[in-house]
This record gives structure tokens, C-alpha cells and sequence, in this order.
């Protein structure tokens, strides 16, 4: 249980602060889905995800190649170094997104053949280089074991955020321009807050050039996979804008609102299971790596049945979070949050289940295999978009995940190979997919509105079928409820 305490830990604790961020998402939307329309919210969602196509050319890889190099030296000299090039590096992003930002009135013209978004365009080139640098600090507590402190910054930014955003987008009625200086400001205010707070102490000020090089090199194979990542992850946006409408997008976009507290978890993981994996394969002394290995398979079991369950939940139950948080205008968008959420598990499995091909140095790897993936999510995106619209764009996204998850799994098997349970966890994985689809599919498609005592039984089952699989134990969620109960 030792692994498992500190994996829960450690992931809890990270988890409060990541549950603040997405928090703030869930805590706007009854104001946003009141000030903005459908409409509105799919012009944000659009023009964040041309963002993140922009990021992904220009982030070279960097958090992926820093965590390896600071983690796995073990001169803190060097670590400081390392950290202090990565700022430099991560600085040096102004002056491309300054630049695009020239170019507003054109891009927004090419994305919605207007411009009258120029302004949304411009304050988004803008915020590109703020969420790196707020990247490169957070990873920071991330290396050093450090969740209180990350918390502390989280709760600064987070009420920051639900102030600006209240009184830009309610009650001034700035709409979609509102929203994007809300992130802007508390994002370029939170910056110098965590530097002096705890991040300053951390660098060795002298760039190295020796590691600027090492970690471009290690970084840059992965900027064709982000690219790739970014076609099966956003690109959807782009095919609904041709096909459809913002109204679609606007839908789409809510469906991704209520995956946050997926995205929470995927967030709290990412920072304590890299880091913790690390520190016990760095320590295990046996030459198959025994320990390492089992500690890899329990943690991720734990974070398989602790997401499928939130998942269940808010799919099982859209209609009435939907009712209760936004307006009639946004109903239709629980449709997709069974596909999207359940998209964000399998964002997360490939990267908690198998280290394999991180552990080789084989970064290329993910460049082809999600080149081929993006290439799949193309294709099933032309296919489903036209007839099926927003839902069409869910399920693509869904099935591309899938095949992803599956096809990395199975190379980094190659390289470092740990006996998963695979057929139990896929049996468990499909059975509740299926349970999620069910209330929406019924009701929007056959108008049959399942009670709330059978929404209840399926949720039940659900929540008992990883302990009938045997996929966790009684006693690790005996564990968990223990530390959450202690914790507060």
C-alpha cells in the first residue's frame, strides 16, 4: 500500500489546486451561459483552438524534455540550470506570439470570413506566451514535490479569474472580449506572484546553452506529435465551422465544459504519478524493475475507476446538471459529454499506462503514431461531421483517443512491458461507456426519459464493477476516504 498512499497522496493534494482551475470553468458557466450565447461560446472555442495549434509549433516539446532531464539528474546545480533555460526559453515566446498578433484582423477574417472577432484574436495571441510561462512555474512545484504551495497559487488565480470574468462578461457586458481579458489579467497578475513567492529560489541564473541544446533536441520529435495531437484533439472546430455552425461549436464546447473534473484528475496525475514513477524506477535496484512495475499498474488502476466513476455520474445525470447550471439554449450539448468525457480517460491512459517508450528516449514514437491518429481523426471527421454535426465530431474524437491509447500502450510495451490487466480494464472501460450513452441517447434521439431510480442502479452498478473485475481493492478506497477525511 505504500505506492498507493503516496500515488493517492500526492494526487489529492495536486488535485485541490487543478480542481480549482477547472472550477472556475463551472463556477462561470451559469453567469456565461446567461450573458453569452451558443454563438459567442463558439467563438472562444474557436479561436482557442487555433491557439493551441499555434502552441504546439512553437513549445518544441519542453515541458516533456525537462521533466526527464531534472528528474533523472542528480546534480542540483544543474537542475537549477536546467529550470533557468527553460524560463529563458520559455520568454522568447513573446516575440513569435507579438508577432501573430499583428495579424488578428486576418485570422480572424480567414476563421469566421469577418472581421469583427479581431480583438478576441488579438487578446488570445496574447495570452499564448503567459500559459507557458505559467506552465514552466507549475511544473516547478510539480518537481519539487511542493502541492500546498501550488495550491495557495491556484486559490490566488482562481479568485482573481471568477472576479474579472463576473464583472468583464456580467456585469460590464464586455461578452466573448470580457472573457478573454479575464484570463489575460489574472494570468500576467499571478506570474510574478508565484516568481516571488517560491519559484525565484529555485534557478541557477546562468543560461546553459549545453542544456537548451539537449532539451531542443530531446523536445523537438514531439512537436509533429502535438501538431498531430492537436488534429484529433481541436481540429474538430475547424470541420464543424465548415460543415455547421458556432451553434454546434457553442454545444460542443459545453460538452467540454462538463469534462473538467476529468480534466482535474488527468491534471493532478500528470503531476504526481511522472515524478513518482520516476523516483521509484530510479530507486529500484531489481533488474526487471519489479517494484516499478507494480507500482505503475496499481496507480493506474486507481486513477481508471476513480475517472470512469465521475464520468458515469455526469453523464448519467446531464440532463439535470445541464437544467440546473445553464439555460434550454445549451441543453442539446449533453449529448457529447459521455464521448468527450470519457475521450479525456483515454487522454490520460496513454500517458499513466506503460512508460516504455519515454523510458528508451524513442520521443519519435508519439510523433508517428499520433500522425497516423490525427490522419484516422481527419478522415472520421469528414465522414460524421456532415450527417451527425456536433455529435458526429464527439465521436470521432472518442474513437481516435481509443485507437491512440491502444496503439501507444502497445509499443511502449515493447520497451518496458508490465502485465496490466488489459482484458478486465477494457471490459470495465466499455461496459460504463455504454451505461453513459444510454440517458442521452434515449432521450434526445427516442424521446424516452429514463426515472431517477434506474439512473441511480445504473450508476450503482457502475461503481461496483471495478470491484467485481477485481480491478481495485475494498480497502484502497477504504484508504482514499481515510486520507480525503483527514485532509480536511
Amino acid at each position: 500500500m505504500g505506492h498507493q498512499k503516496e500515488f493517492l497522496k500526492d494526487t489529492f493534494l495536486y488535485g485541490i489546486g487543478s480542481g480549482l482551475r477547472k472550477f472556475i470553468g463551472i463556477f462561470l458557466l451559469p453567469f456565461y451561459t446567461r450573458a453569452l450565447t451558443p454563438e459567442d461560446y463558439g467563438v472562444l472555442s474557436s479561436v482557442g483552438t487555433f491557439a493551441m495549434l499555434f502552441s504546439a509549433f512553437i513549445d518544441v516539446g519542453l515541458d516533456s524534455a525537462t521533466a526527464y532531464y531534472y528528474l533523472t539528474n542528480k546534480d542540483e546545480k544543474e537542475k537549477g540550470q536546467i529550470l533557468f533555460t527553460l524560463l529563458v526559453l520559455r520568454l522568447l515566446t513573446f516575440i513569435p506570439s507579438i508577432l501573430l498578433s499583428f495579424f488578428s484582423q486576418q485570422i480572424s477574417t480567414l476563421l469566421f470570413g469577418s472581421d469583427q472577432y479581431t480583438w478576441v484574436v488579438f487578446l488570445t495571441c496574447l495570452t499564448i506566451p503567459f500559459g507557458f510561462l505559467l506552465s514552466e512555474q507549475s511544473h516547478i512545484y510539480r518537481y519539487l514535490r511542493e502541492p500546498m504551495k501550488y495550491n495557495y497559487v491556484t486559490i490566488v488565480q482562481g479568485i482573481m479569474s471568477i472576479a474579472l470574468g463576473v464583472s468583464l462578461v456580467v456585469v460590464l457586458k464586455y461578452g466573448i472580449i470580457g472573457a478573454q481579458l479575464a484570463g489575460l489579467i489574472s494570468s500576467a497578475f499571478i506570474l510574478p506572484f508565484t516568481f516571488l513567492m517560491f519559484t525565484r529560489k529555485k534557478y541557477v541564473y546562468k543560461f546553459s546553452f549545453y542544456w537548451a541544446k539537449k532539451l531542443i533536441k530531446f523536445g523537438y520529435p514531439l512537436i509533429g506529435a502535438a501538431i498531430a495531437t492537436w488534429i484529433f484533439q481541436s481540429s474538430d472546430r475547424f470541420f464543424l465551422l465548415h460543415y455547421s455552425n458556432l451553434t454546434e461549436i457553442g454545444w460542443y464546447s459545453i460538452g467540454q465544459t462538463f469534462s473538467q473534473p476529468l480534466l482535474l484528475i488527468n491534471t493532478a496525475v500528470q503531476m504526481s504519478f511522472g515524478v513518482l514513477f520516476l523516483k521509484t524506477y530510479n530507486a529500484d535496484t531489481d533488474a526487471n524493475k519489479n517494484n516499478s512495475k507494480k507500482m505503475a499498474i496499481e496507480s493506474f488502476n486507481m486513477y481508471l475507476v476513480a475517472s470512469i466513476s465521475i464520468s458515469l455520474f455526469l453523464s448519467i445525470f446531464c440532463l439535470e446538471l445541464l437544467n440546473t447550471i445553464t439555460t434550454k439554449e445549451y441543453l442539446k450539448g449533453a449529448i457529447a459529454i459521455p464521448f468527450l468525457t470519457f475521450s479525456a480517460i483515454c487522454s490520460q491512459a496513454y500517458q499513466t499506462m506503460g512508460m516504455g517508450i519515454t523510458l528508451a528516449e524513442k520521443t519519435y514514437y508519439y510523433t508517428w503514431i499520433t500522425v497516423v491518429t490525427a490522419i484516422l481523426n481527419i478522415i472520421l471527421n469528414i465522414l460524421f461531421i456532415p450527417s451527425m454535426g456536433f455529435v458526429g465530431a464527439a465521436l470521432a474524437t472518442l474513437i481516435s483517443f481509443i485507437i491512440y491509447w491502444q496503439v501507444k500502450v502497445h509499443y511502449d510495451q515493447k520497451f518496458f512491458p508490465i502485465a496490466y490487466p488489459f482484458k478486465r480494464l477494457f471490459i470495465y472501460f466499455f461496459v460504463c461507456l455504454c451505461i453513459s450513452l444510454l440517458v442521452p441517447i434515449c432521450f434526445f434521439y427516442f424521446n424516452i426519459q429514463i426515472n431517477l431510480v434506474l439512473k441511480l442502479l445504473l450508476l450503482a452498478f457502475g461503481l461496483i464493477l471495478p470491484l467485481i473485475l477485481n480491478i481495485i481493492e475494498y480497502n484502497t478506497i477504504k484508504s482514499f476516504m481515510i486520507l480525503i477525511k483527514n485532509k480536511f
